[in-house]
């Protein structure tokens, strides 16, 4: 285990002279030490900081000299962490565990002498991963029953550096191809790239199946390689056109096509050499060369596709300017004309409740005329083949006022106009259009005016806002900001990390719906719209509104879990369905039933909003013009 322990200077300059003050505290179940507070009052390693505590210099002097091939190890709520782990980085009010190990070697790590304000942390798991479980990973097996094993590293040194300082590890990780695989998500990092953004990841290490391969020799027509073997095997290579010293003015010449190989053996006179033997040329080397001439323009094309992307923004910038816009959607959604032109549209968001169906509640709106939309999944098995419910539904309006007054409710017919729920060729369909039954004429209840008319393209990025009954509450309304079909899978992942005390919870909930959770992910999938909102059960069916009040999409569904830690319910991530795509399968279903009343209307609304009639109706046949 000494060989964990890096050799540190008494008078170093690698930490500043600023001042400098945090406590944590340490126990020591093997040696009955309970708690011991320390307060650091000056920059260096945990060891240092430790034994300026007169029970740990007891207690590391007896380690010393009565458990002799022992050394103790430390742990953090971080991991376990080496004697030299910079002390700044333990965690304020941090209780440390000190515990014995067996240690092999007296070999000290290398010192480091880097910046206190630069460093970042992660974990790595003692065993190996995919490839590597039987691989000694570490150079003292007696760890592999300490882990996770906490690693410092600079912001901008290489991964494999950072495990070379930490000094825990074997040769076998940095002789052998081998990568780091996040344990969350699985995703990889080489042991080539910087730290910067592992910090407070948990990773494993993991044997890639590519092995290095051994320099293959090529040869062609006028050129020649030259090799001197020595009789340790060692080999150098050298192009005619790059003369080895031992050619140099001799005026000798090499024909082409021929291998000089000169041998030195021990006890052996130097008399035998400059033994010539003659190698075949690789066949057909002029079709391989005319190959690679043809390939070349492309892979200068390539090249500089990789340096235009290379220019583009990254992942972490995508996000930081995703959070300075959604200051900025907030904002604009707090505009008081926007407002009010959000509550005037909301007045057509009603809530759905299925009778009979316990906990089934959702959120519907006018489309137009008596005619609400929603999602199909809300009433699931209650439906015939022949669209009619087994179940009775009503919709209530200006349920806005927690006790109830001014709401107006409307029983739905039990026909349904429409009704799809499924993957229906490239696109996945979930919704019902009801029809509200025209009773209580006598009190002249009046329905709201259809969104229809209101209808707006899906934007690419920017704000949203949703409207709707989260958890059969009182009608309301949040602001989100559109997640770009590039960025979700990154941004699912961004949170899992960020969320990494519930991650076996998210990850059971997420594999339930591992279907859907795929097709979202799928980058530049236009079925979906992916936002980041707290509209959960009894939303589904809410109307997505851009920031001009036009409404582009319906609030289906996500991938929510319990939190256990908060007892709340959460989501990784929340989808709508582009209402283009319903009304274009709605146009198609009315024209397969000869509904000719009804599609009539939706026509007459749609002519109020050019670019939607002009969408819908301009044809090349029969069928919607397709804008997906």
């Amino acid at each position: 285990m000494a060989a964990m322990v890096k050799s540190e200077p008494l008078k170093s300059n690698i930490y500043p002279e600023t001042e400098h003050c945090h406590s944590f505290s340490f126990s020591s179940p093997t040696h009955k030490i309970t708690k011991e507070e320390i307060t650091c009052t000056k920059p260096g390693t945990i060891l240092r900081a430790l034994e300026t505590n007169d029970t740990f210099k007891e207690l590391n002097q007896m380690d010393k000299k009565t458990l002799k091939g022992k050394d103790i190890v430390i742990k953090s709520c971080k991991g376990y962490i080496v004697k030299h782990f910079p002390c700044w980085l333990i965690k304020e009010d941090d209780l440390l565990t000190i515990e014995m190990v067996t240690h092999a070697t007296d070999e000290t790590a290398g010192v480091t002498d880097e910046e206190t304000d630069n460093y970042v942390t992660f974990s790595i798991e003692t065993t190996g991963g995919k490839n590597s479980k039987t691989k000694p990973i570490l150079g003292n097996k007696q760890l592999q029953s300490y882990g996770p094993l906490c690693v410092y590293a600079k912001q901008k040194e290489e991964v494999k550096q950072a495990l070379r300082n930490d000094g825990r590890f074997s040769d076998i990780v940095f002789e052998q191809k081998c990568q780091l695989s996040e344990r969350s998500t699985g995703s990889k990092v080489s042991m080539g790239q910087i730290a910067k953004k592992l910090n407070g990841r948990n990773f494993e290490i993991c044997l890639t199946k590519h092995k290095e391969k051994t320099a293959t020799k090529m040869e062609t027509s006028d050129s020649t390689i030259k090799t001197n073997v020595n009789s340790e095997g060692d080999a150098t290579q050298t192009s005619l056109f790059d003369p080895s010293p031992d050619s140099e003015g001799d005026g000798t010449q090499t024909s082409p096509s021929t291998l000089t190989t000169k041998t030195s053996d021990v006890g052996e006179s130097s008399s035998k050499t400059k033994q010539k033997r003659k190698c075949n040329p690789i066949p057909d080397h002029g079709e391989i060369l005319t190959i690679l001439r043809n390939q070349f323009d492309d892979l200068v094309k390539q090249m500089e596709s990789r340096r235009e992307d290379s220019q583009k923004k990254t992942f972490p910038e995508e996000l930081d300017l995703m959070k300075q816009e959604f200051g900025k959607i907030r904002q604009k959604f707090s505009e008081v004309h926007r407002v009010k032109k959000l509550i005037e549209l909301g007045a057509s968001v009603c809530q759905v409740i299925v009778d009979g169906v316990q906990g089934v509640q959702g959120t519907g709106f006018v489309l137009f005329d008596n005619f609400v939309l929603t999602n199909a999944h809300l009433f699931g098995d209650n439906v015939r083949h022949n669209m009619q419910l087994l179940v009775d539904v009503s919709v209530k309006f200006n349920y806005e006022n927690p006790n109830g007054s001014d709401v107006n409710v409307f029983k739905a017919k039990t026909l349904l106009i429409d009704f799809q729920y499924e993957d229906k060729g490239k696109h996945y369909i979930d919704y019902a259009i009801l029809e509200m039954d025209p009773q209580n004429k006598k009190q002249k209840k009046k329905v709201p005016p259809g969104l229809l008319r209101e209808y707006g393209p899906v934007p690419a990025c920017g704000g949203a806002c949703l409207i709707g009954h989260p958890g059969g509450l009182v009608k309301q309304m949040e602001p989100t900001s559109i997640i770009g079909s590039e960025i979700r899978e990154e941004a699912a992942n961004k949170y899992k990390r960020e969320n990494g005390h519930a991650i076996f919870t998210i990850n059971d909930d997420v594999e339930k719906n591992k279907k859907r959770y795929e097709e979202v992910m799928q980058e530049n999938k236009d079925d979906f719209v992916t936002y980041n909102t707290s509209f959960f059960h009894g939303s589904s069916g809410s109307p997505v509104f851009d920031d001009l009040g036009r409404v582009f999409g319906m609030h289906t569904g996500g991938f929510d879990y319990e939190d256990k830690l908060t007892q709340s319910k959460q989501s990784v991530l929340e989808y709508a369905l582009p209402l283009f795509t319903i009304l274009q399968n709605f146009v198609i279903r009315l024209r397969e039933d000869n509904n000719q009343a009804v599609l009539t209307r939706v026509q007459d609304e749609a002519q109020k909003n050019l670019f939607l009639f002009e969408a819908l109706f301009k044809t090349d046949g029969d069928e919607p013009m397709d804008m997906s």
